[in-house]
């Protein structure tokens, strides 16, 4: 739980927390992790960062929310771009969300995440998780359905396509888990991605 403490602050102190506690768990696997160090380089006391966070699993929660907020809101933009046509959307986003995996300076926070503590992504409560109905996220939910074009969509209702998007998402999240553990080049985990995205949404079955 982060204190609304920490939401009122400045936003240039807000980031400057959150660039310092995402350089520390780049830098070293969340068990080996330091708030020391987090609390030196953000220039705060540590009393501050126990009230702002709580702990350590609560601010690389937070951290966890505030890059998939970022890519959730990309993919939103996308979509209002493509008049909500889902294939051509899910392309475009994870060209550009693999390569921002990559070439992102938080690339180590990324590649611990997804190999060390994905259950923060993909548990029960996890962003990426169905189950977790906060408010918050049933919002995000009803808007991103408002956009999406379900016309040419088999499903029958927009939970349908929320457990598409889930079922999805936690495809290429597994992909991606493989080539950060076999160092696969980037080009290769992307056209496995695309092909995904072909077989989810076309079906494997051959025309006739």
């Amino acid at each position: 739980m982060i204190s609304p403490t920490f939401q009122n602050l400045k936003e240039d102190k807000k980031n400057r927390i959150i660039d310092a506690a995402l350089v520390e768990f780049s830098t070293r696997p969340f068990n080996e992790a330091s708030i020391t160090n987090i609390v030196k380089n953000a220039d705060i006391s540590r009393g501050s960062f126990y009230q702002y966070f709580g702990n350590k699993e609560n601010i690389y929660k937070h951290l966890v929310n505030f890059l998939y907020t970022k890519h959730r809101d990309e993919l939103v933009n996308i979509l209002i771009e493509n008049s909500g046509q889902l294939y051509p959307s899910l392309l475009k986003f994870y060209e550009n969300y693999i390569d921002d995996l990559f070439e992102s300076k938080y690339f180590a926070f990324y590649k611990n995440t997804f190999r060390y503590v994905n259950h923060y992504l993909i548990g029960d409560e996890g962003v990426l998780s169905l189950r977790n109905q906060s408010t918050n996220r049933e919002e995000e939910q009803n808007n991103f359905i408002q956009i999406v074009d379900m016309d040419d969509l088999k499903a029958e209702s927009s939970q349908d396509v929320l457990e598409y998007i889930y079922f999805l998402v936690n495809t290429i999240h597994h992909m991606v888990i493989d080539g950060f553990v076999n160092d696969l080049p980037i080009d290769e985990i992307k056209s496995r991605s695309y092909r995904a995205v072909d077989w989810l949404y076309y079906g494997i079955k051959k025309d006739v």
